[in-house]
């Protein structure tokens, strides 16, 4: 029996995760939770869950893996159909969490099956790519764009979307000095995850992030063949 996919797509701060994200939805119709969409928007709503994220954050402390686990599997429960292909996107970041999505697929989702997605950068690069970032404030759109003269990504019309005219707006942790902090706590915790989903018996596909966007999502459809795609 073919299952459906949870992909879990691995790479730091910067490396393609929500534009290769974004164009599965576009292109597959997938859906798909960033556990930092899900703290910002905690956050906005003034939730319990999101006060607790923003004092953390405030304080410069982690999210706890409970609430990162709990708001992930909320989000999954919360579907009107758990019948279709989805990505997590930064999650699980830890050998905890990695544990806690074991215990939901084995009690929730016995019928899905992980495919494991690894984007590579230079770190050049991704410093680069990081300083020129900027989004689409349209929460419902979320484009992502650079302002770089030579990047494929940038908008057509400087600071505005191109897809849906909203204005562009940068994160305020998109700087190289937030940039050290993130990716040292990253490196930190991903090379556990690996290890913990390898002991599983599970393969990690590799893709190259210093390609643009589209170059990586056709490296990536043809990784998905070995998945029955």
């Amino acid at each position: 029996m073919i299952k459906n996919k949870i992909f879990l797509f691995f790479g730091p701060p910067g490396s393609g995760k929500g534009s290769l994200s974004s164009m599965c939805v576009e292109h597959f119709g997938w859906k798909h939770v960033s556990t930092g969409d899900l703290c910002r928007e905690h956050i906005k709503l003034g939730t319990a869950i999101g006060k607790q994220i923003k004092t953390a954050s405030e304080q410069g402390q982690f999210v706890s893996d409970e609430i990162v686990a709990g708001m992930v599997a909320d989000w999954i429960i919360d579907q009107k159909e758990v019948s279709q292909d989805f990505i997590l996107d930064g999650f699980p970041r830890t050998h905890k969490q990695a544990e806690m999505l074991d215990l939901l697929m084995k009690k929730k989702l016995q019928n899905f099956q992980l495919v494991l997605v690894k984007l590579n950068i230079n770190s050049d690069l991704l410093a680069d790519r990081i300083v020129n970032r900027v989004s689409c404030s349209n929460k419902d759109c979320g484009q992502i764009y650079s302002t770089s003269a030579v990047s494929k990504s940038r908008p057509k019309v400087s600071m505005v979307c191109d897809k849906c005219g909203s204005g562009l707006v940068r994160r305020s942790d998109d700087s190289i000095e937030a940039l050290k902090l993130r990716l040292q706590a990253y490196y930190q915790h991903e090379q556990e995850v690996v290890d913990f989903y390898i002991d599983k018996g599970l393969s990690i596909e590799m893709l190259n992030g210093d390609q643009s966007v589209q170059d990586v999502f056709e490296d990536f459809k043809i990784v998905l063949q070995k998945y029955d795609y």
